[in-house]
Protein backbone atom coordinates (compact mmCIF):
# COMPACT_ATOMS: atom_id res chain seq x y z
CA UNK A 1 0.00 0.00 0.00
CA UNK A 2 3.11 2.09 0.31
CA UNK A 3 3.69 3.78 -2.83
CA UNK A 4 6.63 6.03 -2.19
CA UNK A 5 8.36 3.83 -0.13
CA UNK A 6 8.68 0.99 -2.38
CA UNK A 7 9.25 3.46 -5.05
CA UNK A 8 12.29 5.19 -3.01
CA UNK A 9 14.37 2.32 -2.45
CA UNK A 10 14.09 2.24 -6.93
CA UNK A 11 16.01 5.43 -7.15
CA UNK A 12 19.21 4.05 -5.72
CA UNK A 13 19.24 2.05 -9.23
CA UNK A 14 19.14 5.69 -11.00
CA UNK A 15 22.41 4.99 -12.71
CA UNK A 16 21.97 1.12 -13.95
CA UNK A 17 21.17 1.17 -17.36
CA UNK A 18 17.30 1.27 -17.75
CA UNK A 19 16.19 -1.18 -20.59
CA UNK A 20 12.24 -0.05 -21.43
CA UNK A 21 9.81 -2.81 -22.13
CA UNK A 22 8.68 -1.03 -25.05
CA UNK A 23 5.43 -2.68 -27.48
CA UNK A 24 4.63 -1.82 -30.99
CA UNK A 25 2.43 1.25 -29.85
CA UNK A 26 3.20 1.52 -25.65
CA UNK A 27 6.29 2.12 -23.70
CA UNK A 28 5.88 0.40 -19.99
CA UNK A 29 7.89 2.00 -17.82
CA UNK A 30 8.70 1.34 -14.06
CA UNK A 31 9.78 4.77 -11.18
CA UNK A 32 13.59 3.54 -12.22
CA UNK A 33 12.81 4.15 -16.05
CA UNK A 34 10.80 6.89 -15.59
CA UNK A 35 13.35 9.03 -13.69
CA UNK A 36 16.34 7.46 -15.72
CA UNK A 37 14.37 8.67 -18.87
CA UNK A 38 13.67 12.07 -17.62
CA UNK A 39 17.43 12.60 -16.44
CA UNK A 40 18.63 11.53 -19.57
CA UNK A 41 16.01 13.80 -22.14
CA UNK A 42 14.64 16.67 -19.72
CA UNK A 43 15.54 19.74 -21.96
CA UNK A 44 15.79 21.85 -18.44
CA UNK A 45 18.11 19.88 -16.75
CA UNK A 46 20.40 19.87 -20.18
CA UNK A 47 20.05 23.78 -20.12
CA UNK A 48 21.29 23.94 -16.77
CA UNK A 49 24.63 21.22 -17.38
CA UNK A 50 25.37 22.77 -20.11
CA UNK A 51 25.55 25.83 -17.62
CA UNK A 52 28.26 23.53 -16.31
CA UNK A 53 30.07 23.31 -19.86
CA UNK A 54 29.99 27.25 -19.92
CA UNK A 55 31.44 27.51 -16.60
CA UNK A 56 34.57 25.25 -17.28
CA UNK A 57 35.61 27.39 -20.71
CA UNK A 58 35.28 30.52 -18.23
CA UNK A 59 37.66 28.87 -16.31
CA UNK A 60 39.85 28.07 -18.40
CA UNK A 61 39.67 31.66 -19.61
CA UNK A 62 40.79 32.85 -16.37
CA UNK A 63 43.82 30.01 -16.10
CA UNK A 64 44.91 31.56 -19.80
CA UNK A 65 45.39 34.91 -18.54
CA UNK A 66 48.02 33.63 -16.09
CA UNK A 67 50.13 31.81 -19.10
CA UNK A 68 52.40 33.63 -21.46
CA UNK A 69 50.32 36.37 -23.78
CA UNK A 70 51.94 36.49 -27.18
CA UNK A 71 51.13 38.29 -29.67
CA UNK A 72 52.30 39.68 -33.75
CA UNK A 73 51.75 41.49 -36.31
CA UNK A 74 52.52 42.32 -39.90
CA UNK A 75 51.68 45.67 -42.10
CA UNK A 76 52.33 46.95 -45.12
CA UNK A 77 52.34 50.27 -46.65
CA UNK A 78 52.02 51.80 -49.96
CA UNK A 79 53.08 55.61 -49.70
CA UNK A 80 52.01 56.64 -53.61
CA UNK A 81 51.33 60.45 -52.27
CA UNK A 82 54.42 60.84 -49.68
CA UNK A 83 53.70 64.05 -47.29
CA UNK A 84 56.14 66.82 -47.93
CA UNK A 85 57.70 69.18 -45.03
CA UNK A 86 58.95 72.49 -45.57
CA UNK A 87 62.45 73.07 -44.60
CA UNK A 88 64.43 76.22 -44.28
CA UNK A 89 67.14 76.93 -47.34
CA UNK A 90 69.87 76.63 -45.17
CA UNK A 91 69.98 73.18 -44.85
CA UNK A 92 70.34 72.34 -47.74
CA UNK A 93 72.82 75.63 -48.57
CA UNK A 94 70.08 77.34 -49.90
CA UNK A 95 69.29 80.35 -47.60
CA UNK A 96 66.20 82.41 -47.62
CA UNK A 97 64.54 79.69 -49.23
CA UNK A 98 62.12 77.12 -48.63
CA UNK A 99 62.31 73.72 -49.32
CA UNK A 100 59.88 71.22 -49.89
CA UNK A 101 61.42 68.18 -48.80
CA UNK A 102 59.43 64.13 -48.84
CA UNK A 103 60.44 62.13 -45.86
CA UNK A 104 60.63 58.07 -45.87
CA UNK A 105 60.48 55.69 -48.65
CA UNK A 106 57.21 54.98 -50.68
CA UNK A 107 57.24 51.14 -49.39
CA UNK A 108 57.18 49.90 -45.61
CA UNK A 109 57.00 46.67 -44.76
CA UNK A 110 57.02 45.65 -41.28
CA UNK A 111 56.68 41.84 -38.56
CA UNK A 112 56.31 42.74 -34.92
CA UNK A 113 56.22 40.17 -31.90
CA UNK A 114 55.33 40.52 -28.06
CA UNK A 115 55.89 38.35 -25.16
CA UNK A 116 54.56 39.04 -21.56
CA UNK A 117 54.30 36.70 -18.53
CA UNK A 118 53.09 37.14 -15.41
CA UNK A 119 55.12 37.08 -12.59
CA UNK A 120 53.36 38.23 -9.54
CA UNK A 121 49.96 39.11 -9.01
CA UNK A 122 48.18 38.30 -5.78
CA UNK A 123 44.45 39.47 -7.61
CA UNK A 124 44.91 36.81 -10.59
CA UNK A 125 46.24 34.05 -8.48
CA UNK A 126 42.77 34.79 -6.55
CA UNK A 127 40.43 35.03 -8.89
CA UNK A 128 42.36 31.71 -10.32
CA UNK A 129 41.08 30.49 -7.08
CA UNK A 130 37.54 31.77 -6.97
CA UNK A 131 37.28 30.05 -11.18
CA UNK A 132 37.86 26.76 -9.99
CA UNK A 133 35.91 27.40 -6.93
CA UNK A 134 32.86 28.21 -9.30
CA UNK A 135 32.80 25.14 -10.35
CA UNK A 136 31.08 23.49 -7.47
CA UNK A 137 28.34 26.15 -7.31
CA UNK A 138 27.27 25.26 -11.01
CA UNK A 139 27.81 21.37 -9.96
CA UNK A 140 25.40 22.02 -7.06
CA UNK A 141 22.93 23.67 -9.43
CA UNK A 142 23.10 20.97 -11.59
CA UNK A 143 22.35 18.50 -8.45
CA UNK A 144 19.52 20.53 -7.35
CA UNK A 145 17.58 20.88 -10.31
CA UNK A 146 18.28 17.02 -10.68
CA UNK A 147 16.89 16.71 -7.05
CA UNK A 148 13.71 18.83 -8.24
CA UNK A 149 12.98 16.58 -11.50
CA UNK A 150 12.96 13.10 -9.49
CA UNK A 151 10.79 14.56 -7.40
CA UNK A 152 8.79 15.57 -9.52
CA UNK A 153 8.62 12.11 -11.58
CA UNK A 154 8.13 10.32 -8.50
CA UNK A 155 5.16 12.45 -7.35
CA UNK A 156 3.42 12.30 -10.86
CA UNK A 157 4.13 8.43 -11.03
CA UNK A 158 2.50 8.11 -7.94
CA UNK A 159 -0.72 9.61 -8.91
CA UNK A 160 -0.48 7.80 -11.64
CA UNK A 161 -0.82 4.24 -9.49
CA UNK A 162 -3.53 5.58 -7.76
CA UNK A 163 -5.53 6.77 -10.73
CA UNK A 164 -5.35 3.16 -11.52
CA UNK A 165 -6.32 1.59 -8.24
CA UNK A 166 -9.21 4.32 -8.49
CA UNK A 167 -9.58 2.89 -12.07
CA UNK A 168 -9.83 -0.38 -10.92
CA UNK A 169 -12.59 0.20 -8.46
CA UNK A 170 -14.52 2.29 -10.19
CA UNK A 171 -14.68 -0.68 -13.18
CA UNK A 172 -15.83 -2.91 -10.18
CA UNK A 173 -18.30 -0.72 -9.07
CA UNK A 174 -19.74 -0.74 -12.66
CA UNK A 175 -19.25 -4.52 -13.22
CA UNK A 176 -21.17 -5.14 -9.69
CA UNK A 177 -24.20 -2.40 -10.80
CA UNK A 178 -24.17 -3.96 -14.30
CA UNK A 179 -25.21 -7.20 -12.16
CA UNK A 180 -27.61 -5.49 -10.39
CA UNK A 181 -29.22 -3.90 -13.28
CA UNK A 182 -29.83 -6.92 -14.62
CA UNK A 183 -30.90 -8.86 -11.50
CA UNK A 184 -33.25 -5.76 -11.07
CA UNK A 185 -34.48 -5.94 -14.85
CA UNK A 186 -35.30 -9.71 -14.37
CA UNK A 187 -37.47 -8.84 -11.52
CA UNK A 188 -39.05 -6.07 -12.86
CA UNK A 189 -40.60 -8.63 -15.76
CA UNK A 190 -41.67 -10.82 -13.02
CA UNK A 191 -43.53 -8.09 -11.55
CA UNK A 192 -41.59 -8.26 -8.16
CA UNK A 193 -40.22 -4.71 -8.15
CA UNK A 194 -41.13 -0.87 -9.86
CA UNK A 195 -39.91 0.83 -12.59
CA UNK A 196 -38.24 3.18 -10.77
CA UNK A 197 -35.93 0.47 -8.65
CA UNK A 198 -34.83 -0.42 -12.22
CA UNK A 199 -34.07 3.43 -13.60
CA UNK A 200 -32.59 4.16 -9.92
CA UNK A 201 -30.01 1.45 -10.77
CA UNK A 202 -29.15 3.29 -14.68
CA UNK A 203 -28.71 6.40 -12.75
CA UNK A 204 -26.03 4.99 -10.78
CA UNK A 205 -24.70 3.17 -13.62
CA UNK A 206 -24.53 6.33 -15.21
CA UNK A 207 -23.04 8.47 -12.54
CA UNK A 208 -20.21 5.76 -12.23
CA UNK A 209 -19.47 5.68 -16.22
CA UNK A 210 -19.00 9.46 -15.70
CA UNK A 211 -16.56 9.01 -12.95
CA UNK A 212 -14.65 6.38 -15.03
CA UNK A 213 -13.98 8.80 -17.66
CA UNK A 214 -13.40 11.89 -15.76
CA UNK A 215 -10.84 9.33 -14.11
CA UNK A 216 -9.60 8.65 -17.30
CA UNK A 217 -9.49 12.25 -18.39
CA UNK A 218 -7.15 12.67 -15.18
CA UNK A 219 -4.78 9.96 -16.13
CA UNK A 220 -4.40 11.33 -19.56
CA UNK A 221 -3.75 14.65 -18.02
CA UNK A 222 -1.01 13.36 -15.65
CA UNK A 223 0.61 10.91 -18.19
CA UNK A 224 0.97 13.96 -20.40
CA UNK A 225 2.72 16.14 -17.53
CA UNK A 226 5.36 13.19 -17.26
CA UNK A 227 5.95 12.94 -20.67
CA UNK A 228 6.63 16.64 -20.55
CA UNK A 229 9.34 16.09 -18.02
CA UNK A 230 11.10 12.50 -19.67
CA UNK A 231 10.62 14.42 -23.18
CA UNK A 232 8.40 12.15 -24.65
CA UNK A 233 6.67 12.83 -27.99
CA UNK A 234 3.15 13.29 -26.84
CA UNK A 235 1.92 10.61 -29.13
CA UNK A 236 3.99 8.16 -27.73
CA UNK A 237 1.57 5.90 -25.37
CA UNK A 238 3.15 5.23 -21.92
CA UNK A 239 1.93 2.07 -19.45
CA UNK A 240 3.09 2.76 -15.92
CA UNK A 241 4.77 -0.78 -13.95
CA UNK A 242 4.32 -1.97 -10.36
CA UNK A 243 7.99 -0.71 -8.23
CA UNK A 244 8.60 -4.16 -6.98
CA UNK A 245 10.96 -2.96 -4.46
CA UNK A 246 11.47 -3.62 -0.81
CA UNK A 247 10.36 -0.49 1.39
CA UNK A 248 12.55 1.71 3.18
CA UNK A 249 11.97 3.76 6.46
CA UNK A 250 10.76 7.32 5.86
CA UNK A 251 13.70 9.75 8.43
CA UNK A 252 12.10 11.56 11.13
CA UNK A 253 15.06 13.74 11.51
CA UNK A 254 16.34 16.97 9.87
CA UNK A 255 19.55 16.73 8.61
CA UNK A 256 20.34 20.43 7.71
CA UNK A 257 23.79 19.45 5.92
CA UNK A 258 22.07 17.44 3.35
CA UNK A 259 20.07 20.25 2.47
CA UNK A 260 20.96 21.90 -1.31
CA UNK A 261 19.19 24.75 -1.11
CA UNK A 262 21.85 25.80 2.24
CA UNK A 263 24.53 24.46 0.45
CA UNK A 264 23.89 26.52 -2.21
CA UNK A 265 24.25 29.89 -0.11
CA UNK A 266 27.43 28.85 1.75
CA UNK A 267 28.38 27.92 -1.59
CA UNK A 268 27.72 31.72 -3.12
CA UNK A 269 29.16 33.22 0.25
CA UNK A 270 32.83 31.36 -0.35
CA UNK A 271 32.69 33.14 -3.58
CA UNK A 272 32.14 36.40 -1.96
CA UNK A 273 34.60 36.35 0.45
CA UNK A 274 37.41 35.53 -2.61
CA UNK A 275 35.59 38.37 -4.69
CA UNK A 276 36.52 40.56 -1.34
CA UNK A 277 40.03 39.27 -1.21
CA UNK A 278 40.46 39.57 -4.73
CA UNK A 279 39.86 43.35 -4.21
CA UNK A 280 41.91 43.64 -1.89
CA UNK A 281 44.89 42.03 -3.90
CA UNK A 282 44.42 44.92 -6.05
CA UNK A 283 46.43 47.23 -3.75
CA UNK A 284 49.13 45.42 -4.00
CA UNK A 285 51.79 45.61 -7.14
CA UNK A 286 52.15 43.24 -10.11
CA UNK A 287 55.31 41.99 -11.93
CA UNK A 288 55.28 41.08 -15.27
CA UNK A 289 58.04 40.00 -18.01
CA UNK A 290 57.71 41.50 -21.49
CA UNK A 291 59.93 40.93 -24.38
CA UNK A 292 59.49 42.32 -27.85
CA UNK A 293 61.19 41.81 -31.26
CA UNK A 294 60.63 43.27 -34.62
CA UNK A 295 61.75 43.95 -38.07
CA UNK A 296 61.15 46.84 -40.92
CA UNK A 297 62.10 46.87 -43.99
CA UNK A 298 61.92 50.31 -46.35
CA UNK A 299 62.23 50.87 -50.37
CA UNK A 300 60.88 52.43 -53.08
CA UNK A 301 61.18 49.85 -55.78
CA UNK A 302 59.27 47.12 -54.66
CA UNK A 303 60.44 44.05 -56.89
CA UNK A 304 64.26 45.36 -56.49
CA UNK A 305 65.77 43.73 -53.29
CA UNK A 306 69.16 45.91 -53.72
CA UNK A 307 67.11 48.79 -53.36
CA UNK A 308 65.61 47.52 -49.93
CA UNK A 309 66.73 47.79 -46.33
CA UNK A 310 65.43 46.42 -43.47
CA UNK A 311 66.29 47.12 -39.45
CA UNK A 312 65.89 45.13 -36.62
CA UNK A 313 64.57 45.87 -33.55
CA UNK A 314 64.27 43.77 -29.90
CA UNK A 315 63.63 44.63 -26.50
CA UNK A 316 63.43 42.87 -22.81
CA UNK A 317 62.46 43.84 -19.08
CA UNK A 318 60.85 43.94 -16.83
CA UNK A 319 57.37 45.71 -15.89
CA UNK A 320 56.49 46.28 -12.10
CA UNK A 321 52.81 48.36 -11.83
CA UNK A 322 52.42 49.80 -8.21
CA UNK A 323 49.01 51.43 -7.99
CA UNK A 324 48.64 54.55 -6.20
CA UNK A 325 45.63 55.59 -6.02
CA UNK A 326 42.46 54.59 -7.87
CA UNK A 327 39.66 57.68 -6.29
CA UNK A 328 38.89 54.95 -4.28
CA UNK A 329 36.94 52.72 -6.54
CA UNK A 330 38.28 49.72 -4.72
CA UNK A 331 37.08 50.63 -1.25
CA UNK A 332 34.05 51.17 -2.65
CA UNK A 333 33.99 47.64 -4.46
CA UNK A 334 35.09 46.20 -0.75
CA UNK A 335 32.13 47.79 0.71
CA UNK A 336 29.45 46.16 -2.30
CA UNK A 337 30.93 42.71 -1.84
CA UNK A 338 30.87 43.00 1.90
CA UNK A 339 26.80 44.46 2.16
CA UNK A 340 26.53 41.31 -0.45
CA UNK A 341 28.03 38.93 2.51
CA UNK A 342 25.84 40.22 5.05
CA UNK A 343 22.83 39.44 2.50
CA UNK A 344 23.74 35.84 2.09
CA UNK A 345 24.25 35.49 5.74
CA UNK A 346 20.22 36.86 6.42
CA UNK A 347 19.22 34.83 3.71
CA UNK A 348 21.06 31.60 5.08
CA UNK A 349 19.12 32.40 8.43
CA UNK A 350 15.84 33.07 6.97
CA UNK A 351 16.29 30.01 4.50
CA UNK A 352 17.12 27.84 7.71
CA UNK A 353 14.61 28.91 9.56
CA UNK A 354 12.13 27.94 6.55
CA UNK A 355 13.66 24.60 6.26
CA UNK A 356 12.88 23.89 9.76
CA UNK A 357 9.51 24.87 9.39
CA UNK A 358 8.88 23.26 6.53
CA UNK A 359 10.54 19.88 8.16
CA UNK A 360 7.80 19.94 10.98
CA UNK A 361 5.33 20.66 8.63
CA UNK A 362 5.67 17.44 6.54
CA UNK A 363 6.38 15.27 9.40
CA UNK A 364 3.19 16.49 11.02
CA UNK A 365 1.31 16.19 7.64
CA UNK A 366 2.77 12.51 7.66
CA UNK A 367 1.39 11.66 11.35
CA UNK A 368 -2.18 13.35 10.58
CA UNK A 369 -2.08 11.54 6.81
CA UNK A 370 -0.95 8.46 8.84
CA UNK A 371 -4.28 8.80 11.57
CA UNK A 372 -6.66 9.34 8.82
CA UNK A 373 -5.49 6.47 6.21
CA UNK A 374 -6.08 3.85 9.20
CA UNK A 375 -9.61 5.58 10.05
CA UNK A 376 -10.49 4.89 6.16
CA UNK A 377 -9.08 2.15 6.22
CA UNK A 378 -11.41 0.71 9.03
CA UNK A 379 -14.16 2.88 7.39
CA UNK A 380 -14.09 1.27 3.85
CA UNK A 381 -13.96 -2.28 5.78
CA UNK A 382 -17.26 -1.40 7.54
CA UNK A 383 -19.07 0.17 4.38
CA UNK A 384 -17.96 -2.82 2.64
CA UNK A 385 -20.13 -5.05 5.81
CA UNK A 386 -23.11 -2.93 5.24
CA UNK A 387 -23.11 -3.20 1.74
CA UNK A 388 -22.72 -6.75 1.77
CA UNK A 389 -25.42 -7.11 4.71
CA UNK A 390 -28.09 -4.63 2.44
CA UNK A 391 -27.47 -6.15 -1.10
CA UNK A 392 -28.57 -9.85 1.18
CA UNK A 393 -31.32 -8.43 2.69
CA UNK A 394 -32.52 -6.89 -0.99
CA UNK A 395 -31.69 -10.43 -2.63
CA UNK A 396 -33.99 -11.85 0.04
CA UNK A 397 -36.54 -9.11 -0.34
CA UNK A 398 -36.22 -7.90 3.04
CA UNK A 399 -35.26 -4.52 2.15
CA UNK A 400 -35.89 -1.97 -0.38
CA UNK A 401 -33.44 -1.30 -3.12
CA UNK A 402 -33.19 2.40 -1.90
CA UNK A 403 -31.31 0.71 1.11
CA UNK A 404 -28.70 -0.58 -1.04
CA UNK A 405 -28.30 1.96 -3.46
CA UNK A 406 -27.84 3.94 0.14
CA UNK A 407 -24.91 0.92 0.96
CA UNK A 408 -23.65 1.09 -2.44
CA UNK A 409 -22.82 4.89 -2.28
CA UNK A 410 -21.52 4.86 1.21
CA UNK A 411 -18.96 2.10 -0.13
CA UNK A 412 -18.09 4.12 -2.88
CA UNK A 413 -17.55 7.26 -0.71
CA UNK A 414 -15.48 5.25 1.33
CA UNK A 415 -13.57 3.72 -1.34
CA UNK A 416 -12.67 7.22 -2.66
CA UNK A 417 -11.82 8.68 1.02
CA UNK A 418 -9.47 5.84 1.13
CA UNK A 419 -7.78 6.17 -2.04
CA UNK A 420 -7.54 9.65 -1.31
CA UNK A 421 -5.60 9.04 1.85
CA UNK A 422 -3.35 7.11 0.41
CA UNK A 423 -2.38 8.95 -1.63
CA UNK A 424 -1.89 11.81 0.71
CA UNK A 425 0.16 9.95 2.90
CA UNK A 426 2.73 8.84 0.20
CA UNK A 427 2.80 12.58 -0.79
CA UNK A 428 3.31 13.74 2.80
CA UNK A 429 6.45 11.22 2.76
CA UNK A 430 7.78 12.06 -0.24
CA UNK A 431 7.41 16.32 0.96
CA UNK A 432 9.30 14.92 4.42
CA UNK A 433 11.93 12.77 2.39
CA UNK A 434 12.89 16.11 0.90
CA UNK A 435 12.47 18.44 3.86
CA UNK A 436 14.51 16.00 6.27
CA UNK A 437 17.23 15.71 3.40
CA UNK A 438 16.68 11.81 2.96
CA UNK A 439 15.66 12.39 -0.62
CA UNK A 440 18.92 14.28 -0.96
CA UNK A 441 20.90 11.43 0.36
CA UNK A 442 19.45 8.69 -1.29
CA UNK A 443 19.79 10.53 -4.87
CA UNK A 444 23.86 10.93 -3.51
CA UNK A 445 24.20 7.58 -3.77
CA UNK A 446 23.00 6.49 -6.84
CA UNK A 447 24.59 9.73 -8.23
CA UNK A 448 28.23 10.16 -6.59
CA UNK A 449 28.41 13.98 -6.04
CA UNK A 450 31.34 16.36 -4.08
CA UNK A 451 30.68 19.35 -3.20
Amino acid sequence: MKILKTGMVGVLLLLTSAAFAQTTDTLRLSLVEAVNLAIRQNPQLQSVQLDEEINLAKVKKVKASALPQVNADASYTDNFLRASQILPGEVFGRPGESIAVKFGTRYQMGANAQISQTLYNPALNIGLKAAKASQGLYELQTFKSKEDLIYNVINLYMQLQMVEKQTELVESNLDRTQRLIDITGAQFKEGIVKKVDVDQLRVSYTNLTTQLSNVANSRVQLLNNLKTLMNVDSEQAIAITDVGTDPIPVSQELNLDANIDLALVDYQRKLQDLNTASIRAGYLPSLSLIANFGYQAQTNQLLDKTATQGFASGLYGLRLSIPIFDGFAKKSKITQSQYKVHQLELNRKYLMRNVENQFVNARNNVQQNQRVLLAQQENMKLAEQLYNVAKLSYTEGISPLSELINAENGLKEAQNQYLTAMLQINLAELDLMQSSGQLTQIIKQALPFQN
